[in-house]
């Protein structure tokens, strides 16, 4: 059954609910004033993780139960309407938690009892490259004009120009290289709508401006771009200071925890002692780290919180630790990130257990009750409470499941990627992500009742940021099926939501910007199950969508495709080589969806190939999704991969023992992505792009790579042992030539390691290249461990190849 704009699904609006129950919780108050609390800090009280006792990790030291039966968590007995306080309570209780190192002076500490500020817009931090030049000399600054894209394709092959237009055919421009953007060198320290007086103001006081310059462009920083003030002659070290005063801060960015925000992480977590007796809470100054480096790295390829209305101290605290623990795992602090792991796991495993929640099947029956409505009434009757109980407790069940549903998801989302012990963590972890989803509803949360007034930002960014966190859990469990070659747990015909809304309406960051791009978006997104029925439908041309989903919606929508491909692809029956084929009518189903969905990808106007794209970096992830697409179509790799048992020598041999690829014209789109995938690290410098891909490049990136690595080196290498009883056909030459003209590229500037040479530009020679640049990449990555396995298991590969 397919869900279109004009059904009616009687529901709550959550958003609303939550944002609403929200508003009612007490004020937090300060600990210190920002003088005493940075003199205590530096004493000594910002507190060290302590070393692990006798080798054993925390999960051996948590009293959760085995692997086997901790995941296998019975659902609670659930009274009609729970009254439980909802756990951002916790956050503002006077006790303080046993994971600090305890100073008397900071705990009672005097001070204003001030709220917290208001919270301010997200800013971003200016480009680590101009950062890094303000470093250097005016001599020796970059003035240079960017660089020119690389002709791969020499300019006497004219040839080339028609097969110019095959490329641009599938959604390859002919200019494949991808343009970086001019980042620039100087940013004004006054902003252009402020008033003229101000301006002048400014202007006339340059301390200010550099300071005001400073806070913004180096938001996230744990460190100021101030000196420490020296006090005069013998006056009290009391008056040192290495913050600005308050007058001149301009912005506070929301990944930046303050002591004060840490000690009321501390003490919510003073409950689950018996579970984690021995963890302890890092400094601020980590925290600030870990949460800077999560929202960097990896909520850009994956976001589902709202950062421009985020409050932490409104997360659930098993959600923060496991912000956290991917944080630390983008800072390299791998031991840190795995204690995080299994705090924030044992946390969220015991409410899963314990806790119980209003039954979500009524959720899906309950006619919506406008909040002007709800506040009407209470003005009417004197309460000081805006929701009625009822829809209170609702709302607050509510928001402690989707707190659980983006806990599991984050913790899955590190665990997937990491050691064997902690694969099979994620195998658990899934499951129960799914089951939380289920419970919780895959529908879209319609208004039965008109609204007597419009939804307020905060209401709709809580609703949106509850609609991504479903949609992309649906993303990354399939993309735990295409890793591991799982079915999928989680089918695409269960999912009843509206798209994502545009970048815009989501960076926004005021209710102001908003609502104007509420205006210029116009139209609601299409629903997912209708824009993925209008994809296969039977066309002679291609299906254009409209509204042009925003890239997380295309990218959602990839998924819908691969997921069919991966379904069809598990019903086919294998031919006498042991390959499996799709059935023609199928296949021919596929092929025009990819052209459909290329279109509208080409229509969007935030897509691009740069993997610096300003609009992040979803348009770039959807671009080597739509090559494993392609490359799946002619040769399914899935069940030859054997990438969870993370054995270099299993993997390489699974991945020896797979079929070649027919050659057909149907493998032409197969061989052009996978080509194209090795020709941009070789454009950016494979080196760099190993060291530095985690701003860019997700580990989705490194599964679809590995697939078009081994189908191009394949497909290479059968050239070579058919001779001449079969030439090649046109298009097969172009893209021989276009390859050869990569490793080539590559070759010219790379540094060779030990032992190796130039390889030859034959066939053969061209797909032992192939594997060697792609495991090249993965294996001088850093970020990801399972990322270096791919990289040793071509490595092996490579040498099976060679010795056969």
């Amino acid at each position: 059954m397919t869900a279109t704009p004009g059904t009616v699904h009687p529901h709550l609006n959550l958003g609303a609910l939550v944002a609403r129950a929200l508003e009612q919780k007490p004020e937090f108050a300060t600990i210190a004033d920002a003088l005493s609390e940075e003199l205590n800090i530096w004493n000594g009280t910002c507190a060290l993780p302590q070393p692990e006792s006798s080798g054993q990790s925390l999960a051996r030291r948590t009293s959760d139960p085995p692997v086997a039966q901790q995941y296998n968590v019975p659902p609670a007995p659930r009274p009609d309407i729970p009254l439980v306080p909802p756990p951002m309570e916790q956050w503002t209780g006077p006790q303080h938690g046993p994971y600090l190192e305890h100073n008397q002076s900071l705990l009672n500490a005097g001070g204003s009892s001030a709220g917290l500020s208001p919270h301010p817009a997200v800013t971003h931090d200016a480009d680590i490259l101009q950062a890094a030049q303000l470093l250097l000399p005016g001599s020796f600054r970059d003035t240079q004009p960017p660089p020119q894209p690389i002709q791969y394709l020499p300019e006497e092959l004219n040839h080339f120009q028609e097969f110019t237009h095959f490329l641009d055919s599938i959604g390859l421009p002919s200019e494949w290289v991808p343009t970086l953007r001019e980042v620039p060198q100087v940013q004004s320290t006054v902003p252009a709508d402020i008033p003229d007086t101000v301006r002048n103001t400014r202007e006339q006081q340059p301390g200010t401006s550099r300071r005001g310059q400073a806070e913004r462009t180096r938001a996230d920083s744990p460190f100021r771009s101030w000196l420490p003030s020296v006090p005069p002659g013998d006056q009290s070290l009391g008056t040192v200071s290495d913050y600005e005063p308050p007058q001149n801060s301009m912005k506070v960015n929301p990944s930046r925890v303050t002591e004060d925000q840490r000690l009321r992480l501390a003490a919510s977590l003073e409950e689950y002692r018996h579970l984690i007796p021995d963890f302890v809470l890092p400094s601020r100054h980590t925290l600030t780290r870990y949460l800077t480096s999560f929202f960097d790295g990896f909520h850009p390829h994956l976001p589902y919180l709202h950062l421009p209305t985020l409050r932490i101290n409104e997360r659930a605290p098993e959600l923060v630790l496991a912000l956290m623990t991917i944080g630390a795992q983008y800072r390299f602090e791998h031991r840190n990130a795995e204690r995080l792991f299994y705090a924030s796991k044992a946390i969220v495993l015991h409410k899963l257990s314990k806790e119980t929640h209003t039954p979500l099947a009524a959720y899906n029956g309950i006619i919506q009750i406008p909040l002007n409505d709800i506040r009407e009434l209470s003005q009417q009757s004197g309460q000081a409470t805006a929701l009625p109980s009822s829809e209170d407790a609702l709302g607050m069940s509510a928001w402690r499941q989707i707190e659980t549903i983006r806990t599991l998801l984050t913790l899955m989302g590190y665990s997937t990627w990491e050691k064997q012990e902690l694969v099979q963590e994620a195998y658990g972890l899934q499951g129960l992500l799914v089951r939380c989803l289920r419970e919780f509803g895959m529908t879209e949360n319609i208004t039965v009742t008109p609204r007597q007034s419009p939804m307020q930002w905060h209401e709709w960014a809580e609703e949106e940021s509850i609609r991504r966190t479903r949609f992309i859990s649906f993303c990354f469990v399939h993309i735990h099926s295409i890793a591991y070659n799982i079915y999928p747990v989680l089918r695409s015909s269960e999912v009843y939501l509206r798209l994502p809304c545009s970048t815009k309406e989501w960076k926004a960051t005021t209710a102001q910007e908003w609502e104007l791009a509420q205006k210029e978006a116009g139209r609601q997104q299409l629903f997912f199950q209708d824009a993925l029925a209008l994809l296969l439908q039977p066309s002679r041309t291609t299906v254009l969508l409209d509204p042009i989903p925003a890239p997380l919606g295309n990218y959602i929508l990839l998924h819908g495709l691969l997921q069919r491909i991966h379904l069809v692809s598990e019903l086919s029956l294998p031919t006498g080589d042991q390959t499996f084929s799709l059935p023609t009518e199928e296949l021919n189903k596929l092929e025009r969806a990819l052209r459909s969905w290329t279109s509208v990808w080409q229509q969007a106007p935030e897509s691009s190939l740069d993997p610096h794209n300003e609009n992040g970096p979803i348009p770039f992830t959807s671009s080597s999704l739509l090559g494993l697409a392609y490359v799946r179509l002619s040769l399914n790799l899935g069940p030859y991969r054997q990438l969870d048992t993370r054995d270099p020598y299993r993997i390489a041999s699974a991945l020896h023992r797979s079929p070649r690829p027919g050659r057909s014209y149907r493998l032409t789109p197969a061989l052009i992505y996978s080509a194209h995938a090795l020709s941009i690290p070789v454009r950016l410098g494979i080196d760099h792009v190993a060291r530095s891909q985690a701003f860019f490049w997700s580990v989705r990136h490194s599964i679809a790579s590995l697939e078009c690595a081994v189908l191009l080196s394949k497909w290479l290498i059968s050239l070579a042992q058919a001779g001449g009883d079969q030439s090649l056909s046109d298009n097969e030459s172009r893209i021989l030539n276009w390859t050869r003209c990569i490793v080539e590229e590559a070759y010219s500037s790379m540094d060779l390691e030990e032992g190796e040479s130039v390889p030859t530009l034959d066939p053969i020679g061209l797909g032992l290249a192939v594997i060697k640049l792609w495991s090249r990449l993965f294996r001088k990555n850093t970020q990801w461990p399972f990322i270096n396995v791919l990289g040793d298991s071509l490595e092996k590969y490579l040498a099976l190849i060679q010795q056969g």
